[in-house]
């Protein structure tokens, strides 16, 4: 009997000890988003060998006459510098060509990006090629040089809306918060900058094109978004 009762002493102490160092907590979760504005946006065009008697209305089997991708190459280059683009924006992306028809030479392409510093000249472009031979023409990629930057600004942002939605809570409670015990980015791709889908833009460009230009209202901005998870103490 007496054993038992020391035991149940042991057991109390322990109890009230533990409650005594409890850290009272509360979790909450912060995000912040933001727009910006690209400086740079990439203009893909891809480029290929075709058969002159394409544009002459024969019969497949009649095609014979390769136009070589040299001279379309050439010929595109003179239409971007028409357009006031240097050579310095024009970088080769990949060349080449894996697969022909039965019967037939490659049809060698090319893949070229063209560093723009506007939507209305990406606009320009896409109305104003003519070359024969370009197989297609995106808005590829949005760039800011200081993203890397503005993703750490953004993240910062979130922590602090954690922090005010704490505070809040907490005081709803007659609590007030202590330090901050952990901080997790909970989503791993939350800050991933969207780029534009070649194919969306294929569509717009398609059902704009009866309207006499491409609208880029969907890629003018770069959408950056962060979401924290944060744990406080609270008195």
């Amino acid at each position: 009997m007496i054993a038992l009762t020391m035991v149940w002493v042991n057991i109390s102490l322990v109890g009230q000890a533990t409650t005594d160092n409890m850290i009272r907590t509360i979790e909450v979760t912060g995000m912040s988003e933001r727009s910006v504005e690209p400086d740079k946006i990439i203009f893909t065009i891809s480029i290929e060998e075709y058969w002159k008697e394409e544009f002459e209305g024969k019969k497949y089997e009649d095609y014979k006459t390769k136009i070589e991708i040299e001279g379309i190459e050439q010929s595109l280059v003179s239409e971007l510098k028409a357009l006031g683009i240097g050579m310095e924006q024009i970088t080769l992306k990949q060349a080449g060509n894996g697969w022909r028809q039965r019967g037939k030479d490659f049809l060698v392409s090319k893949t070229i990006d063209v560093v723009l510093e506007s939507f209305a000249k990406a606009n320009e472009l896409f109305n104003t090629i003519k070359t024969r031979g370009v197989r297609n023409m995106t808005v590829s990629k949005l760039i800011n040089d200081n993203i890397e930057t503005i993703k750490l600004e953004v993240k910062a942002e979130a922590i602090k809306a954690a922090k005010s939605k704490a505070v809040l809570l907490a005081a709803a409670l007659d609590k007030k918060i202590k330090d901050v015990i952990t901080i997790v980015e909970i989503d791993q791709y939350a800050n991933a900058i969207p780029r534009p889908q070649p194919m969306a833009y294929a569509r717009a460009a398609s059902m704009d094109a009866e309207a006499g230009g491409v609208a880029y209202e969907n890629f003018k901005k770069l959408e950056t978004k962060a979401v924290v998870r944060c744990v406080f103490e609270m008195e």
